[in-house]
C-alpha cells in the first residue's frame, strides 16, 4: 500500500508557551508544551510533533569566582582579603539572588622552572551557592613560593574562565609551549561569569599573552574585577611584555572589557561599600542566557528512533530567560510496541513531558483527510449505480 502519508506534523497546545505574558504564571518557570503526547503509527512509519520550550523568566544567574596570587609576597594581601571574606560573600549572596560562588589560587607561570601546568592553577572550591563553603576556600588560601617577580594571572585567568580548557596549540609567546590544569570552576549554564581578581604583580606571557586573554574574556563575557594591592602601573597593573604584549596589565583588560571591567588600586584601603557597588557596575543588568534542547530521559527506548531539529527562525542558543523556542521531535517506529517515555530540556526546570507512543505491526491507516476522501468516493459510486439501474429499467421498459 502507498504511504504518502508517512509522517503526521503536530502543534498543538502552545499558545501559552507561545505567549507567556497572556497565560498568568506560565513564564515564571520552564515547560514543554504539549506536555503530553500521544500517537499511533504504523511499522517504519515517522510522526513529529513541535515542542514549544520556555525558560525561566525568574533573575538572572550570576556566578563569582574568587582568583587570587599564592605566591610567598602575597601574606599580607591574603590576609587583608580573609579579614573581609564572610562579609564581601553575604552581600554579594544578598545582592544577587540565587548566586554561586567559586575559590581557585594560582603561582608561578608554567613557564618558570619548577612549575607545570598543574601546579600552576589549583580550584579550592568549585561553583556552590553555600557561602560558607565560599569563605572556607578563601581561608585555605596561603602564600608560598614564587621563583621570580611575575606569576601566572593570564595562564590562571585563562584556566577559570573556560574552566581548565588547553591553551593549546598555543595562547603563549611561546607558541609551541602549551597544556592544562585540568582544573575546572564549574560554572553554570547562562549564568554571568564575574571574576574578582586579587594580585600583587604581573602576569608571564609565555603562556597566555595579553592579547589571547583579552579575547578570551571578550569572548566568554566575563566581568572582571581587578583588585590590586598597590598603586596604579604597578603590581597587576605593572607593563610586562615577555615576548608578548606591552602594556599595564590590569588596566587594559578592565579598559578593553568597558563597563563590564574595572580596576581597583590599593584594595585594602577600600570599604566594602565601594568594592560590592564597584561589582555590581561592572556586573550591570543581568539576564541568564542559555542555550535550549531536548532529550529522551534515560535514553531513546529500542524500537524507536527520535531525532531533535530546532525549527525557530531565532535558534536555540544563547536564549533569554522568559523566552521560547520551538524543537521539532521526529519519532519513527523501527519495531512494534507499546512505548511510554519522557522528554525533557537540559538546565530548564519543569521543562519535562510525557509521550505514548503505539507503533502497529501492519499496514498503514489513514489518517482523517483519507478516510474522509474514501467516504465522499463511496456516496459518489452509490449515487451513480443509482443512476445506472433507473436508466438500464427504461431501456428495457422501453
Amino acid at each position: 500500500m502507498s504511504r504518502l502519508h508517512g509522517y503526521k506534523l503536530v502543534a498543538v497546545g502552545g499558545f501559552c508557551a507561545a505567549a507567556a505574558a497572556f497565560c498568568p504564571g506560565q513564564a515564571m518557570a520552564g515547560s514543554i508544551s504539549p506536555s503530553i503526547f500521544n500517537a499511533s503509527i504504523a511499522l517504519g512509519d515517522t510522526v513529529k510533533v513541535v515542542k514549544t520550550i520556555v525558560t525561566d523568566a525568574g533573575g538572572g544567574l550570576v556566578d563569582f569566582l574568587f582568583l587570587a596570587d599564592n605566591t610567598g609576597s602575597m601574606g599580607g594581601v591574603i590576609g587583608n582579603v580573609q579579614s573581609v571574606a564572610n562579609q564581601l560573600v553575604t552581600n554579594l549572596s544578598a545582592t544577587y539572588s540565587g548566586a554561586q560562588f567559586a575559590v581557585a589560587r594560582y603561582f608561578g607561570d608554567p613557564s618558570e622552572s619548577g612549575e607545570t601546568f598543574n601546579s600552576s592553577y589549583d580550584v579550592l572550591q568549585k561553583s556552590t551557592p553555600l557561602t560558607p563553603l565560599a569563605v572556607a576556600g578563601i581561608n585555605s588560601w596561603s602564600a608560598g613560593g614564587g621563583g621570580d617577580t611575575p606569576e601566572a594571572n593570564f595562564y590562571a585567568l585563562q584556566q577559570g574562565v573556560k574552566n581548565g580548557a588547553t591553551t593549546c596549540p598555543g595562547l603563549g609567546s611561546n607558541t609551541g609551549f602549551c597544556g592544562t590544569s585540568g582544573e575546572t570552576v564549574d560554572w553554570r549554564s547562562g549564568a554571568r561569569k564575574v571574576v574578582l581578581w586579587f594580585g600583587d604583580q604581573p602576569s608571564h606571557q609565555q603562556t597566555v599573552t595579553l592579547d589571547n586573554i583579552k579575547s578570551i574574556l571578550g569572548t566568554e563575557k566575563v566581568a572582571l574585577v581587578a583588585l590590586n594591592s598597590g598603586p596604579g602601573t604597578s603590581g597587576i597593573d605593572e607593563s610586562f611584555t615577555d615576548g608578548g604584549q606591552a602594556g599595564d596589565q590590569a588596566s587594559t583588560l578592565t579598559n578593553f572589557l568597558g563597563t563590564n571591567g574595572a580596576l581597583i588600586n590599593n584594595f585594602a584601603s577600600v570599604s566594602i561599600g565601594s568594592i560590592l557597588s564597584t561589582v555590581e557596575t561592572a556586573v550591570g543588568s543581568v539576564t541568564s542566557t542559555q542555550n535550549i534542547s531536548l532529550d529522551v530521559v534515560g535514553g531513546v527506548p529500542a524500537g524507536l528512533d527520535i531525532s531533535f531539529a530546532c525549527t525557530s527562525p531565532s535558534g536555540c542558543n544563547n536564549v533569554t530567560g522568559g523566552d521560547s523556542r520551538e524543537i521539532t521531535m521526529a519519532i519513527k517506529g523501527l519495531t512494534a510496541g507499546d512505548y511510554n517515555f519522557a522528554v525533557e530540556a537540559p538546565g530548564v526546570a519543569g521543562a519535562i513531558e510525557q509521550d505514548h507512543i503505539i507503533v502497529r505491526d501492519g499496514e498503514h491507516v489513514p489518517g482523517p483527510l483519507p478516510l474522509l476522501g474514501a467516504s465522499a468516493a463511496f456516496a459518489w459510486s452509490r449515487q451513480l449505480r443509482r443512476r445506472t439501474q433507473k436508466r438500464d429499467a427504461l431501456a428495457t421498459t422501453t
